[in-house]
Parts: structure tokens; sequence; C-alpha cells
């Protein structure tokens, strides 16, 4: 009996883990979650299917943590979505592709080479004599999270018989940066671009997601995760393109109010395939 006491003792001696310095006990239950299983998809099970392509505008007040908080350590290792990105691209943790077919892939090294290269400034310089010539002075860059206002995710809507009923499987996202250029003394707007795509259904990425959480409540023992809120559609988004034969973007055919009135559209026309399905 004294024997089963000591050991008793010494098991639960073992599994004392010091807390952290900002943590009061420990925190394992989102460092060591693993990814969720995908649900099979039998080919023979899918019988309409269609790829859109999103935007999530973290300008909108439901996508603000998104861009929160905008230093690069994060709040408590909570950071926002673009450094989560950026630290693993680091650490080459992630896959990486220059297209969202996820066909030609690109070096994690390359991605840090281009966010973090020189820019090239032309200074006007005077001499003693007053008299003035130009020399060319490299100003350093670093990634900063502030110029992403926007993600793009492709996405494969499909109705699956065994699951009955509308199903989203989440291919890959991208963030876009907007570019600007000092013309004249003045900051003119050039354009946005998409840095690369990360695809979504790679465990690399799955288990990322699952294990970093964001600051989107202020009770820290509840912060959901990536993974989490991609799954749950936390967020708000309009459709920017659907598969077509002309493989365009609904920008490149339409602006303004009726890009927009065609975004509801195909919104509405997937919905009502849905309740469709019901139908007999």
């Amino acid at each position: 009996m004294l024997v089963i006491l000591v050991s008793l003792t010494t098991v639960a001696h073992a599994q004392w883990v010091e807390p952290q310095p900002n943590d009061y006990y420990k925190r394992s239950m989102t460092w060591e979650q693993k990814p969720q299983e995908l649900m099979f998809v039998r080919e023979s099970d899918v019988y309409w299917s269609k790829l859109l392509w999103r935007i999530i505008d973290i300008r909108e007040k439901e996508n603000q943590f998104f861009y929160f908080p905008l230093n690069p350590e994060g709040i408590r290792g909570r950071k926002n979505l673009a450094y989560v990105l950026w630290d693993a691209i680091l650490a080459g943790e992630i896959e990486l592709f220059e297209d969202d077919e996820m066909k030609i892939p690109i070096d994690c090294a390359k991605i840090v080479e281009r966010a973090t290269r020189s820019d090239t400034v032309q200074m006007e310089v005077y001499d003693d004599y007053g008299e003035a010539d130009y020399t060319t002075v490299y100003v350093p860059h670093e990634f900063k999270s502030d110029d992403i206002y926007q993600y793009k995710i492709k996405e494969a809507v499909y109705l699956d018989r065994a699951q009955s009923g509308m199903q989203v499987r989440k291919l890959g996202i991208a963030p876009l940066e907007d570019r600007f250029k000092v013309i004249d003394g003045e900051t003119e707007y050039m354009g946005t671009v998409t840095l690369f795509w990360v695809p979504m259904l790679s465990l690399q990425t799955r288990i990322l997601f699952a294990k970093k959480e964001a600051y989107l409540r202020e009770n820290l023992v509840h912060l959901p995760t990536w993974e989490y809120i991609f799954n749950s559609f936390m967020y708000t988004s309009f459709i920017c393109r659907e598969d077509n034969v002309w493989n365009r973007s609904i920008h490149e055919y339409l602006t303004g109010e009726d890009a927009l009135i065609e975004s509801e559209r195909i919104e509405e026309e997937i919905m009502n395939i849905s309740i469709d399905m019901w139908e007999y």
C-alpha cells in the first residue's frame, strides 16, 4: 500500500509544469491542438460543383481582427493573419505558390527577398560650392502588415449526396497588398497586387491555422484559432469571381454598384441551387 502511494505522488509531481512568465497556468489546449480531419469526399457523390473567389476586406468592422494587432510581436503571442503567415514563411514552414491553381511553387526565401529588398532613392546633394549633384541611396525595407487590407480566398462549393447539402472546401488564400509611389512629392495609389497563394488543404497550413489564435475577443481564455475562424465563416466577404469560360473576374466586365449586384446575384444563385436540392 505504501508503494502505491509513493508511485502516485511521483506521477503527480512529474505532471507539474512550471507556468510561462505570462501564464498563471499551463496552456496546452491550443498549442498542442491538431487540425480538424477533412471529411472524405467520394467522387461519385459530388453531382454539382463550382469554384468561387472571395474577397475578405479587413477594413470592414466584422473583419478587423484580421488587421490587428499591428505590431509584429502581437499581444501575448496573438498576431494578425499577415504576421502569422510571415512568421511561417521566415521559418519555411508552409508551401507557397505564385498562382491560384497552386501549380507554380515559389520558395519561401524568394518571398522574403521580395518583401525586404531595399528601395533606391535619388537624393540631391550639394557640394561646398553650392552645386547640386545626385546620389543613389538604398532605403532598407521591412515587411509590414499595414498595407494589406484584403485577402482573396479560393473555394469550391459542391453538392454531396453523402452529406446531404451544400458543402464548402477552401482551397487557397492570398494576401493582397496595396502599392503606392511618391510622384512629385505626392503619394499615389498604383494598384493592388497578390503577394502569394497559400494552399489551405495543405497539412502544413492546417497545422499552422489550428495552433494560432486570433485576437478577436476580450476574454483571453476563449480566443478562436484561425482554423476555427475559416471553418465557421466568422467573417464577411463578397464574391469577386466565379469559374467561367472567359476566365475573368467580375471587375473586368462590371464596376461600382453593378459589380456588387453581380456578386449578390451569384450568391443568390448558389443559395437557390442548395434550396432546390430538397424539392421533389
